[in-house]
């Protein structure tokens, strides 16, 4: 957990803090604190792996996870319970390819989940489409698999969280 804090314009104005979570489960609301500001993202999904057949086609990417923003009311010193998805699972290369796995939710209580992006997928009639995609901010699929290659794990997901005390 890395917190990063920007300082107030003037004195008399409050300073924003930030935290990113990237592991644990449960988040303490610190002392002044009324509502925080939470930024949901899911796991990215694996890239697919590359098929070795007569086509030799390459995995499509992995999606990245779906990004929410929630603003909560909060009380201090008030335990938040949370889920950080996992990133998808690289898809192994094979005579159609295998496709990558989907990425894991991410929630925080009292906020909206984050679902997590779609892993790539490859056959052997060159359809290199994914599958859905959510709407992110963050980079966190996996690479496609090159033809004969298998294809890279997603990204874990995150949550931010950012108040003023």
């Amino acid at each position: 957990m890395a917190s990063t804090v920007f300082p107030a314009a003037s004195a008399a104005a409050k300073t924003q803090f930030r935290t990113t979570l990237t592991s644990g489960t449960s988040y303490t609301v610190p002392a002044n604190v009324t509502y925080l500001n939470v930024t949901l993202v899911g796991g990215g999904g694996g890239g697919g792996g590359g098929s070795y057949n007569a086509n030799y086609v390459s995995g499509s990417e992995g999606l990245g996870g779906e990004t929410i923003s929630s603003t909560l009311s909060a009380t201090a010193g008030n335990s938040i319970a949370y889920a950080i998805g996992g990133g998808g699972t690289a898809g192994a290369a094979g005579s159609s390819g295998v496709p990558g796995g989907d990425g894991g939710t991410t929630t925080f209580t009292g906020a909206t989940s984050a679902g997590g992006g779609g892993g790539g997928i490859t056959d052997s009639n060159t359809n290199r489409t994914g599958k859905t995609g959510k709407i992110s901010s963050f980079v966190n699929g996996g690479g496609g698999g090159a033809a004969n290659a298998s294809g890279g794990a997603g990204g874990a997901g995150c949550i931010i969280v950012e108040y003023w005390a």
